[in-house]
């Protein structure tokens, strides 16, 4: 049915839409009212008047149309439709504009297996405010065998996988990273160009919306690239990040419900790893669906302002696109 939904929706020709229900804990409702300005009423209205901008806009030949693709924007930009359609098409470009990046993100494909198998991201629960926890521990990138494009495009899929999530639009994320077992290929094979465009669209091309983000044990020759990194990212992204010595401090914000074996809690690392996993192979034919999207490239191309040109020159150059 799922595979159906997507079908229909990915054609802007189509009136037929799917009836939206709010299945989610009445939690995710209260905050969804409080921090979103999201309730029936408002949710309606917005997708009915993003539908019809979609529809009547030339530049957007095909776009998914279903209500939990389109709440990744409106909640993002806390209902207002100018503001979402604005983030759908820096999106929509984004993913046009440089296919190796973001098609055909595949999740049986042997390179994203290897990937996987290594579990750089794990999925943990959800804390007490309804917010996403990942767990990213850095160390499981391979520095030698894996390019930087390659663990972007892993990250990548992962993004797209979680923004189906409506308790994730919702909720937001909090983001813990474990940086022990890096090494300094980690970091050395990332370019200033990659470090930039990295930090450009995972900062302003995805509708993410970030809370905390706790770090430990950087070692001290990842300093430079980190310091680069967050040199371009904006001051809101890095006023929620915040840095510790010891993996002991950072345990101090695992909440019991999902804090892992490997870090003095209760909770079976590997299975949670499996089940995330999981959700991911179940979500392959959505995930790959998104690549039926399509807009005019060269009339957004020519809207891209200068920043973003900086980024496009930079992608030209490393023969990515």
């Amino acid at each position: 049915m799922a595979s159906k939904q997507l079908l229909y929706a990915v054609d802007k020709s189509s009136k037929v839409y799917d009836e939206y229900k709010f299945t989610l804990p009445e939690l995710y409702r209260e905050v969804a009212k409080e921090e979103l300005r999201e309730d029936d009423a408002v949710r309606e209205t917005s997708l009915s008047e993003m539908r019809h901008w979609i529809a009547e806009n030339p530049y957007i030949l095909k776009c998914r149309t279903d209500a939990k693709f389109l709440l990744r924007f409106l909640r993002y930009r806390q209902f207002s439709v100018p503001m979402a359609c604005e983030a759908l098409e820096r999106y929509l470009t984004v993913r046009q504009l440089y296919p190796s990046w973001f098609k055909n993100l595949d999740c049986t494909d042997p390179t994203m297996q290897q990937i996987l198998d290594y579990e750089p991201f794990t999925y943990l629960g959800q804390d007490g405010s309804g917010r996403s926890v990942f767990l990213i521990r850095f160390g499981r990138f391979n520095g030698d065998k894996h390019s930087p494009l390659q663990d972007a495009r892993y990250m990548a899929m992962i993004l797209e996988t979680v923004l189906e999530w409506e308790e994730f639009q919702i909720g937001g994320c909090q983001v813990i990273i474990d940086y022990r077992d890096s090494t300094i290929s980690n970091f050395e094979k990332w370019s200033l160009s990659e470090l930039k465009i990295i930090m450009d669209i995972y900062s302003r091309s995805y509708p993410l919306r970030y809370g905390e983000i706790h770090a430990a044990k950087l070692p001290k020759f990842a300093l430079p690239v980190i310091e680069t990194l967050l040199s371009f990212a904006n001051p809101k992204l890095r006023e929620k990040i915040r840095c510790y010595s010891s993996i002991s401090e950072l345990e101090k914000y695992f909440e019991d419900s999902w804090k892992p074996t490997t870090y003095g809690g209760t909770v079976d690392f590997d299975k949670l790893s499996r089940e995330f996993r999981r959700r991911i192979e179940d979500q392959r034919q959505v995930i790959l669906g998104l690549d039926d999207m399509e807009i005019d490239v060269e009339h957004y191309a020519s809207l891209w302002d200068s920043e973003e040109a900086v980024t496009g020159a930079m992608l030209e150059q490393l023969n990515i696109k």
